[in-house]
């Protein structure tokens, strides 16, 4: 089934969103500390480490759990689909993809 998917399509239109995402956050991508940021956030909300709250949220706080969820779509999509490196990575998805390694590695040598 995966014949149908444009995954080289999916994985750019993604990473256009996750600029989009960025820019509305005031986030620059060539900002490590922002990036790592990003990225250290993205792995807390995926492990449960980073209560929801107890409203629907709005504004910056719902614009991050946006940007949040379009980085694990995009890991998705470069672990599981991109076998033969075809999906082209941005410079945005580049940074964060090496900050999501560096948060990875750092929180399995701490434990």
């Amino acid at each position: 089934m995966s014949g149908f998917i444009d995954y080289q399509a999916t994985a750019r239109d993604t990473e256009r969103a996750l600029v989009r995402a960025a820019l509305a956050l005031g986030i620059d991508w060539r900002d490590a500390a922002a990036v790592q940021a990003v990225a250290r956030e993205t792995l807390d909300r995926r492990q449960g480490l980073r209560r929801a709250a107890a409203r629907v949220p709005h504004g910056p706080e719902r614009q991050r759990q946006n940007l949040c969820a379009l980085v694990v779509l995009r890991r998705r999509i470069e672990v599981e689909h991109d076998h033969a490196g075809a999906c082209v990575a941005g410079p945005a998805w580049r940074a964060i993809s090496q900050a999501l390694d560096r948060e990875i590695d750092g929180r399995a040598a701490s434990a």
